[in-house]
């Protein structure tokens, strides 16, 4: 039986206590942004800490080590952020000046009490995923629809060769894109790559330098996140590659 858990937050946040966040991404966004993502293995769900309720900036993260695998405690700050389900469900507000680098072993990703692993894409959202359109039998612009009570952080086992990363040329921005045609058993789904990692190995050295930067080993952890929605009126948080462990 797959059990699905929604996360909430908890009132130890409003109170200032310490939070202690095994990183599982760092994505990519426009202008330099980042965000970042890691699970709270006390109380078991993620948490999106947001630095005064922003964004990362590269400087910041190079400061405090913050990296997928890396062990990082933050302080919660009171700051009430304003946001709609289901982006919002993790997001918290840290004070950065009280943030420290705990290092900590390299994880293990499929270990008990780590972040949950689903077996399909769907399973991992709550049953809530849609996707606009169907081309050669894989699923387009796939997304939660906004206001859906649901986590925005999640992730999925499968064998890695059921992932495979192409690019493609935006018509609208004139620029090559990194996508990821994934594949649970049930159905493909082609989505963006946000993984700050990965297309920094791709930009660097292409498909080939991305593929070999993926780690060892049979299986893959995919993390998956749900962009904020940006359409007018905003209806859809698409889905993307956070990472791959």
């Amino acid at each position: 039986m797959i059990v699905f858990t929604f996360y909430v937050k908890l009132k130890g946040e409003l109170e200032g206590e310490k939070l202690i966040l095994l990183i599982t991404e760092v994505t990519e966004m426009s202008s330099g942004n980042f965000c970042v993502a890691g699970w709270d293995q006390q109380n078991q769900r993620m948490v999106r800490p947001l630095p005064a309720g922003s964004n990362w900036t590269l400087g910041l993260l190079t400061q405090f080590g913050v990296a997928p695998g890396a062990t990082i405690e933050f302080l919660p700050s009171q700051m009430h952020l304003n946001g709609v389900f289901p982006h919002c469900t993790e997001d918290t507000s840290v004070d950065i000046a009280h943030t420290v680098n705990l290092n900590g072993m390299p994880p293990n990703w499929s270990a008990a009490g780590m972040p949950p692993l689903y077996p399909t894409v769907a399973l991992a959202f709550g049953g809530n995923v849609a996707h606009n359109s169907q081309w050669n039998g894989i699923c387009q612009g796939v997304y939660v629809p906004v206001g859906t009570l649901v986590n925005s952080l999640s992730a999925i086992s499968i064998s890695r060769n059921s992932i495979v990363f192409i690019e493609e040329f935006d018509n609208i921005t004139g620029v090559m894109k990194l996508k990821a045609v994934v594949n649970d058993g049930t159905l493909r789904y082609k989505l963006a790559v946000s993984s700050a990692l990965l297309k920094s190995a791709w930009r660097n050295g292409g498909l080939p330098l991305l593929q070999n930067s993926l780690p060892p080993g049979p299986r893959f952890c995919i993390r998956l996140g749900l962009a904020r929605a940006f359409d007018n009126p905003p209806s859809r948080c698409y889905m993307m590659v956070n990472g791959v462990h």
